[in-house]
């Protein structure tokens, strides 16, 4: 059984639609960036500047990362569970999304703070995407992982949970893509620093598109999936990125 086999077997059931495209996931997801769905692993009370000063950024996970070693730390083709997999090369708009309310960027990790910061000092990104044909769907799972010469803002995290109660439902525009998306936060378990998940759902598009954000330091991981209208298990994302983490652990 390869590396990732174990962890990503459950995974079969969080798998990308077609209905992915609609839902506005595309190639650069919010790097693309507490409540119930956010799980910190540090002072909770505490604003980020003050939390980020006070980190021990440490440990090989935490560390910026070259594209080698992100490469190196995504799941192949022969970890996917089942038959039929192949790399997903399908290509989507690079044109940021607009928000109303704008303050709803924030659940997506896509904010203001979140774009300033990415554009100084993201400095590698890595995906992969896989797919298979299932009925009429296509099916799609997708990992990404953005490496940055600064720790992550904790405060772009931070918004995000604060965000997700008020934002149920926004406006979201990209392209001719208008669609008014719904969103539900996740209770996921404690991986890495911090981590955000959510279910999105799109009107229009059937299922329920989960994201699990994970922090580690200098790197964000960025863990979609797409069940049925129940959405899927936070628990199993956290999985896949706990796999990834364990990976860049292996860091000289």
């Amino acid at each position: 059984m390869t590396r990732a086999a174990r962890r990503l077997a459950p995974i079969a059931a969080l798998s990308l639609a077609l209905t992915l495209a609609a839902c506005g996931d595309s190639d650069d997801p919010p790097p693309a960036e507490t409540s119930a769905s956010a799980s910190p692993q540090g002072e909770s009370g505490e604003a980020g500047g003050e939390a980020e000063q006070e980190e021990s950024l440490d440990k090989p996970e935490q560390q910026q990362v070259d594209s080698a070693t992100a490469k190196a730390a995504l799941p192949t083709v022969e970890d996917m569970p089942g038959d039929g997999w192949g790399i997903d090369v399908s290509t989507f708009s690079t044109d940021p999304p607009k928000y109303d309310p704008a303050g709803c960027a924030a659940v997506e990790l896509d904010n203001d703070e979140d774009r300033a910061f990415t554009k100084d000092h993201r400095k590698v990104k890595e995906n992969i995407r896989f797919s298979r044909s299932n009925g009429d769907n296509l099916e799609i799972t997708a990992v990404y992982i953005d490496s940055y010469d600064e720790p992550y803002p904790l405060s772009v995290f931070d918004a995000a949970g604060e965000q997700v109660t008020s934002c149920e439902s926004y406006r979201w525009q990209r392209g001719n893509g208008d669609t008014t998306r719904h969103v539900k936060p996740l209770s996921t378990p404690a991986v890495g620093d911090r981590a955000f998940a959510v279910r999105l759902t799109s009107d229009g598009s059937p299922g329920a598109t989960d994201r699990l954000y994970v922090r580690s330091g200098h790197n964000v991981l960025t863990i979609m999936g797409e069940g049925d209208d129940d959405g899927s298990d936070g628990t199993l994302l956290a999985d896949i990125a706990q796999d990834i983490l364990d990976e860049l652990k292996k860091t000289p």
